[in-house]
């Protein structure tokens, strides 16, 4: 039996990846515990496996998928392979040597309610890029997509005068960053499978909060996230964001959040938001 369970899921990033695993290897604060890092390679074509195995990172455990199974498959069977008391979901992009999972796992480990521990997460530069998100519904869709409510432009406004708050409730924590009871995990299956990628994250945090186990983040400690580099953001068309969002529609109807009236009313707020996103790509790509 183990203390924890690193879980990452690969699909043809094994620079970030490795890098993912130095930073936890490299972690003070994990010395006390008995940990895996179960990296979860979705059949990359990168040479990812036999670079793993080349590098003969400590602790590591790799599984191949035959097929790219998706994000919320692949964490589900890291899930079923591992041995840890408390499940860590680690995007392959982000960096944790800093991280104090000590800190981390008392808060979790003395508050049964909490079904998922976050932290502060932050860009690469130290700003901050996540403190949690609230549960889909017409007012908050509205002022993340008429507002831009969740972008850096923005961000640096909102969070200009934080302070740390220790430790506080939140709707929904961003799948780059999860800790959780395995039995917690269990208890609710994992991730949808029918979800590939994106919004998976909303669905298992309610999930567990109608069972009432409740997603918490603790800012005294943080990762860093290094947003869009294990993806192209670059060169992104209306129809890519578009279909990027059916997945949270998915979870909205799936979990009957609200009716399809206001679902409507979000689906057109998103709409502008796109346009106005893919427009302004354009033009600033027409300037360079």
């Amino acid at each position: 039996m183990k203390d924890l369970s690193f879980i990452i899921v690969n699909y043809n990033t094994k620079i970030i990846t490795s890098d993912c695993i130095e930073s936890i290897n490299k972690n003070k604060t994990l010395a006390n515990f008995n940990y895996e890092i179960i990296v979860v390679d979705n059949n990359s074509s990168d040479g990812s496996l036999e670079y793993f195995q080349k590098q003969n990172f400590d602790n590591v455990r790799l599984i191949r998928n035959e097929a790219n199974k998706g994000f919320g498959q692949a964490n589900n069977i890291g899930a079923i392979n591992s041995q840890g008391e408390y499940l860590v979901l680690l995007n392959s992009d982000t960096i944790v040597d800093q991280t104090n999972f000590s800190l981390l796992i008392n808060t979790i480990s003395g508050d049964e309610s909490i079904g998922v521990l976050s932290a502060k997460i932050l860009n690469e530069n130290g700003t901050i890029q996540s403190l949690g998100f609230n549960f889909p519904g017409l007012r908050n869709d509205a002022k993340l997509n008429l507002l831009f409510w969740n972008y850096n432009f923005i961000k640096k406004f909102r969070y200009k005068k934080y302070k740390d708050k220790g430790v506080f409730k939140a709707d929904w924590v961003s799948g780059c960053f999860m800790i959780m009871r395995k039995s917690d995990y269990q208890s609710i299956n994992g991730f949808d499978e029918n979800i590939f990628m994106y919004a998976e994250d909303v669905d298992l945090c309610f999930r567990l909060f109608k069972n009432k186990k409740y997603s918490y983040i603790n800012d005294q400690t943080f990762i860093y996230h290094l947003h869009g580099k294990s993806g192209d953001k670059k060169n992104i068309k209306l129809s890519q964001l578009l279909k990027r969002k059916e997945n949270y529609y998915y979870v909205i109807k799936k979990n009957k959040l609200f009716g399809n009236s206001k679902l409507f009313l979000i689906k057109l707020t998103y709409l502008i938001n796109s346009l106005v996103v893919v427009t302004g790509k354009k033009l600033k790509s027409k300037t360079h």
